[in-house]
């Protein structure tokens, strides 16, 4: 073996930690290795958290490693929240850590989104995370986009996520690319996302070549309009003064009620009844089920049904008050906005 490539693998050996490997192949291949450099080498390992192999190579290249050096590190770790390398630094120097650090860093931990972190400062003490504070370590995971994360967090504190965070999550997480998670937190908050943000996730699925998740984003945002359009019908029976309440109906509807009775003129006197649609029916079977619904529920066969622009209709029925005739016409201020069903 060449120079070149011993000095390559002792190289290799030092970047992964194995420095007693190091040393061993260095005295074989007779390729010297000073002391500054392995001193370099045992300093890395430790801003790494590699404290078992900062210890091990320290033994193998004959360097002092100082108690108080490890402790330094040891409250380095914590304030940087990488329990881990504080509990072996602790174990190999034979100092516990201090109970109070280790609340104060699992608090910051959960409070900057880090759960596995903050649970693993609390399963050294041996204790369950106080809830407030798990759920401050959801929503700020949810906020982040960290749907898995802040879900678990919300599972361990016995609570539901609430709405307005996993709407806030999935958002996020389509602005990045997470189709999957994306989904799964619309799915859970009973929603559906807009089909344009969900082009947008394809998008960069699309640039980051992550084929999977475009398909499945591109997918989704095709079925919106079929999840829309399956969706029931529901029927709410209201009055005059409830629809004029209403401040996502049109102006021109809520004027929307009777103009005349088509059998004896009458424009005055109507018994009248008005329902809201959460979405007005497709022809075919949808209007055959409305009347058949309107019939049997309601106990009215003659209706009009005016549209709103994002597809919700209003229902209005009439009997003229003069002649009891159903054949009565509807209006909407100046405009008939209605479509007649059934006359």
């Amino acid at each position: 073996m060449t120079e070149e490539k011993v000095l390559s693998y002792i190289k290799k050996c030092l970047d992964a930690g194995r420095m007693s490997e190091a040393i061993e192949t260095s005295k074989i291949g007779k390729v010297e290795l000073s002391k500054e450099e392995l001193k370099n080498y045992i300093h890395t390992y430790l801003e790494n958290g590699w404290v078992s192999r900062a210890v091990e190579g320290s033994k193998a290249a004959g360097i002092e490693l100082p108690n108080e050096m490890l402790i330094n590190y040891i409250n380095k770790y914590l304030d940087d929240g990488r329990i881990y390398s504080a509990n072996e630094a602790s174990r190999i120097i034979g100092i516990p850590l201090p109970r109070e650090k280790i609340i104060i860093m699992g608090r910051r931990c959960f409070l900057k989104g880090k759960l596995n972190a903050g649970l693993e400062a609390y399963k050294l003490l041996k204790e369950n995370p106080p809830v407030e504070e798990l759920i401050a370590c959801g929503s700020v995971c949810f906020k982040e986009g960290q749907f898995y994360s802040g879900l678990e967090a919300y599972k361990l504190a016995n609570k539901t996520p609430p709405e307005e965070e996993l709407i806030t999550c999935g958002n996020k997480c389509f602005n990045t690319g997470q189709t999957t998670p994306g989904l799964e937190a619309y799915k859970l908050a009973n929603k559906t996302p807009a089909k344009e943000m969900l082009r947008v996730c394809g998008e960069i699925c699309l640039l980051e070549k992550r084929h999977d998740e475009a398909r499945k984003a591109l997918v989704a945002s095709q079925k919106i309009d079929e999840i829309k359009e399956e969706k029931p019908i529901e029927i709410k029976e209201i009055s005059h003064k409830e629809l004029r309440s209403l401040k996502e109906i049109e102006e021109s509807l809520k004027s929307f009620g009777p103009g005349e009775c088509l059998d004896c003129e009458n424009g005055e006197e109507f018994k009248e009844r008005l329902f809201l649609l959460s979405r007005c029916p497709e022809a075919g079977k949808e209007e055959e089920w409305l009347d058949k619904t309107m019939k049997e529920k309601y106990g009215v066969e003659h209706y009009a049904v005016g549209i709103f622009r994002d597809n919700k209709g209003l229902i209005g029925s009439a009997v003229c008050a003069k002649c009891g005739s159903h054949n009565v016409s509807f209006e909407s201020g100046e405009t008939r906005a209605y479509i007649e069903l059934k006359k």
